[in-house]
């Protein structure tokens, strides 16, 4: 006589998910370290900068590239907590998996973690939003 006491949930997707989200979280916060603290200290010698502009172009590339990365890392963090929760609120996995798959792809304006972030957490989404749990047979009482 065995019971089952666990809950069923989506593991290979949110496995998936998770790892998605993760490298996302990385490289943009790879990302933003360079932003902050090499671009500014390049040499913009043959860079002309926008009409109207006043200040360095290295400014302007830092913030251009540490705004993208601010996107991506918020997209990142949605994906990996998402994941963490499908695993531990299973029965909401079509909340869950409609948010991976829409924070994994709009990860890619954030460079989407060296793009395999992006398409593992698209991956995971998908496949969180196919997963259907196995049916419980019926049980009988012992007689």
């Amino acid at each position: 006589m065995s019971s089952r006491t666990t809950v069923e949930y989506p593991n290979i997707p949110s496995i998936l998910a998770l790892v998605g989200g993760a490298l996302i979280v990385l490289f943009d916060i790879f990302l933003l370290t360079i932003s902050i603290v090499i671009l500014p200290h390049l040499n913009y010698t043959n860079f002309t900068t926008p009409r109207g502009y006043t200040g360095s172009p290295g400014s302007l590339a830092a913030g251009f590239v540490g705004a993208i990365a601010v996107f991506g890392l918020i997209c990142g963090i949605i994906v990996t907590m998402s994941a963490v929760l499908l695993r531990l609120k299973p029965n909401q996995r079509q909340t869950w998996g409609i948010l991976v798959l829409v924070f994994s792809i709009l990860g890619f304006f954030g460079f989407g973690g060296f793009i395999v972030g992006s398409v593992l957490g698209i991956v995971g989404g998908i496949m969180t939003l196919r997963w259907k749990p196995l049916p419980t047979a019926p049980t009988t009482p012992p007689q």
